[in-house]
């Protein structure tokens, strides 16, 4: 039902909202975010430490790391949604997000299944580091990337002020 009410109102030149693709533009944010935090997982010995508590291999837990953030980006832009693009409080609720994802996240997950720690000290550090670093960055990234997502959207779509105009009598 939602999918043809958009139809229905692209078709009568309607421009999209403010929700247009806020899942990729999350997937995007999440997933150049947890780029971007690897060199403070990798130096704590974050990485290291995650790939021998789990029997993988160093690139095999950066490869993982980035995948979560790219789906956490998908989560965060459905969660806060309009909220996520605001200018002034993106970063807050970036960071935030990314405090409660190390609470609950992958890390704490596999600790709680395997019932031992994966990592500790420095590199237990590491890993909040690099979650509220992420979580930070997905918050300043999001608004730019956005504005760079939907660019396209409306250059191909009327602008909503001329079909209004030609709508009045």
């Amino acid at each position: 039902m939602r999918h043809g009410f958009t139809r229905f109102m692209r078709a009568h030149g309607q421009v999209p909202g403010p929700g247009e693709r806020p899942r990729l533009t999350g997937a995007l944010a999440g997933g150049l975010a947890g780029i971007l935090s690897l060199p403070l997982l990798s130096g704590s010995g974050a990485t290291r430490g995650l790939a021998a508590g789990l029997g993988i291999e160093t690139w095999t837990v950066q490869l993982l790391y980035c995948l979560a953030w790219t789906l956490a980006g998908v989560v965060y832009a459905l969660v806060f949604g309009r909220a996520a693009n605001d200018r002034r409080g993106g970063w807050l609720f970036g960071i935030a997000y990314g405090f409660v994802l190390w609470m609950i996240g992958p890390v704490a997950v596999l600790q709680a299944i395997l019932g031992r720690q994966l990592v500790t000290g420095t590199a237990a550090m590491g890993v909040l580091g690099a979650n509220l670093s992420s979580g930070l960055l997905a918050g300043l990234l999001f608004r730019p990337i956005y504005t760079a997502v939907r660019k396209p959207i409306l250059q191909r779509t009327p602008a909503r002020h001329s079909t209004e105009a030609e709508a009045r009598p």
